[in-house]
């Protein structure tokens, strides 16, 4: 789903919590110096592109982290083990990827809630790890989900990959900024493209020496 650009008054709130809240409950990137990049992907899981994705993140050895829609995970809970077992985190992305302009604080505390329970039957566990749609929260939303327990992730690198035509637009995103240390990546394994760029991407960045991390790593 789309992710707009944050305003630059937006941005400047972001810097603001992220320099005054610790990483284990508001995340943005990791530290500087961190040889570490943490792939994230949202919306899912999808019945035909999320196993895609899963296959090539075998292949490569690389651990990511899944914010799943509460609605889709629903419907597929074998690809919410799937993940489990093969090393990868599960975050909450809310259960209906509402408009967040739309949302209030109380239905999204609910919809995390719903999202805990189907997660502790269909993988043993809830998750403390939470993206809230479109990245956007106000402070009632904030206060909520944090009183829950959970820790914010978003993201400091988005190659756009849902308004791209195909894999080719996202590799030149990367070939324009390559992968850095600290990086939180966004992609959604609801389209393609993320499988058919992660070799190139994957084999570039450990050349420069980075590893691949979850999202686990710096949240806790």
């Amino acid at each position: 789903m789309e992710t707009p650009r944050y305003s630059p008054v937006r941005q400047a709130v972001k810097r603001a919590i992220d320099g005054l809240v610790p990483r284990r409950a508001f995340l943005t990137s990791g530290p500087a110096g961190d040889p570490s990049v943490a792939l994230t992907f949202d919306d899912g899981p999808d019945p035909e592109h999320t196993p895609a994705l899963l296959d090539r993140l075998g292949e490569l050895d690389v651990r990511a982290t899944f914010f799943v829609i509460g609605a889709h995970a629903e419907d597929h809970p074998e690809l919410l083990r799937r993940m489990r077992d093969e090393g990868h985190a599960i975050g909450h992305h809310s259960w209906f990827h509402g408009e967040p302009a739309r949302t209030s604080a109380a239905t999204l505390l609910r919809e995390t809630r719903r999202l805990d329970r189907l997660l502790k039957t269909a993988v043993g566990a809830p998750s403390h790890l939470f993206r809230p749609p479109k990245g956007k929260l106000d402070p009632a939303k904030l206060a909520a989900i944090w009183g829950a327990g959970k820790a914010v992730v978003l993201w400091n690198v988005d190659p756009k990959d849902y308004a791209c035509h195909g894999p080719e637009e996202v590799r030149r995103h990367f070939d324009a900024r390559p992968l850095r240390g600290g990086d939180v990546v966004l992609m959604h394994d609801t389209y393609r493209h993320a499988a058919d760029v992660l070799p190139d991407l994957v084999e570039e960045a450990r050349g420069r020496g980075l590893r691949f991390v979850n999202c686990q790593y710096w949240a806790g």
